[in-house]
């Protein structure tokens, strides 16, 4: 797939010279996640990628998963995927990880939880932060009551874990890990890590760590509602996965423009109180046919107007307003089954 290989070779550029990225306390802070795929409801579509149960009243909906491997403070999808609709999460995130660096520390929600997935990362050398269920576990559940701030536990694999571990050639050692508590208005967290290091990450740092878990559910927000991933131009399985990977090569290119943007924008306003940011959905807009102007090199237009493009997105600013909170509306989204998102020709 051209477009999936295009952004390897644009992610490999981008990470070449680690000096111009951010970092967490050293680590390049990524998350892992997936999403549903609103797809074109055509036979083709439907055999590769399969279909979403509605409510009673509703048809079957065409559905695929998307999974990404994203960098949180740099705004780029390092790895994606799209997949047949019931494709498994934690074999998608395993998939992502050929592509981890060592000084990669990883962030799930929960889902990804599991001895398998935890031993998969100690044998890479990897470092994650996973959201830990509070109600199944006995041994989460005996921390919660202890009201202690951090420890750790020990865990073995059952009888179905070594099956599965044998089957991926993981180790089955007993794995120490880190849980911590977080405590938020509403409800208490408990997260686990392979985070040992109390001097590096004290247990009261794990909430602020965890919240830029945040900035992977921000990019599917560009992804769909601004870059409309889930507008389709075919028919067709391939021009599915055609249009998806060509709409993550274009968000990745906006965050790099929108990178420079930002200096330039830093450097024009630092004599103001708030600070400010490109506004990414103008960004997008701005971006969406240059970069077809950027692949292809069309009359040396990057040596020649890249400059003006990134003037421009500077001006395209909002201010930050940090400590604002909204409630999140909550339903049964998997239940709802919206229009399909591909245009008719009609």
């Amino acid at each position: 797939m051209v477009f999936k290989d295009l952004n390897r070779q644009l992610i490999d550029c981008v990470y070449e010279e680690k000096a111009h990225t951010k970092t967490w306390k050293g680590f390049r802070l990524c998350a892992i996640d997936g999403t549903s795929i609103r797809l074109p409801s055509e036979p083709d579509i439907i055999k590769h990628f399969g279909v979403q149960r509605g409510r009673p009243v509703q048809a079957p909906c065409a559905m695929g998963m998307a999974s990404v491997f994203y960098d949180v403070l740099n705004h780029m999808v390092i790895d994606s995927s799209i997949n047949a609709n019931h494709t498994s999460e934690r074999e998608c995130a395993a998939e992502h990880l050929r592509f981890s660096d060592q000084n990669d520390l990883i962030i799930y929600d929960r889902g990804y939880l599991g001895f398998c997935f935890y031993a998969l990362h100690i044998q890479q050398n990897l470092k994650f932060c996973v959201r830990e269920k509070t109600n199944q576990n006995p041994q989460i559940k005996s921390f919660l009551k202890s009201n202690q701030k951090e420890t750790l536990i020990t865990l073995s694999p059952d009888k179905s874990a070594i099956r599965k571990c044998n089957e991926k050639h993981l180790p089955i050692t007993p794995i120490t890990l880190r849980l911590v508590r977080v405590d938020l208005p509403d409800e208490t967290e408990v997260l686990i890590t392979n985070l040992m290091d109390k001097e590096l990450v004290k247990a009261q740092g794990f909430k602020s760590l965890f919240h830029q878990r945040w900035g992977i559910e921000e990019n599917y927000k560009r992804l769909k509602q601004w870059a409309e991933i889930e507008n389709f131009s075919g028919k067709s399985a391939l021009s599915i996965e055609q249009d998806f990977y060509a709409k993550i090569v274009t968000a990745n290119l906006t965050s790099l423009t929108v990178m420079a943007a930002q200096k330039e924008t830093a450097l024009n306003k630092r004599h103001l109180q708030c600070r400010y940011q490109i506004n990414f959905a103008q960004a997008l807009s701005k971006m969406k046919h240059t970069v077809v102007k950027l692949i292809l090199n069309v009359h040396d237009y990057f040596s020649l107007n890249i400059k003006k493009v990134i003037h421009y997105l500077s001006q395209t600013i909002e201010a930050i307003r940090p400590g604002r909170s909204v409630p999140r509306r909550i339903k049964h989204f998997k239940n709802d089954i919206h229009f399909p998102a591909y245009k008719s020709s009609l």
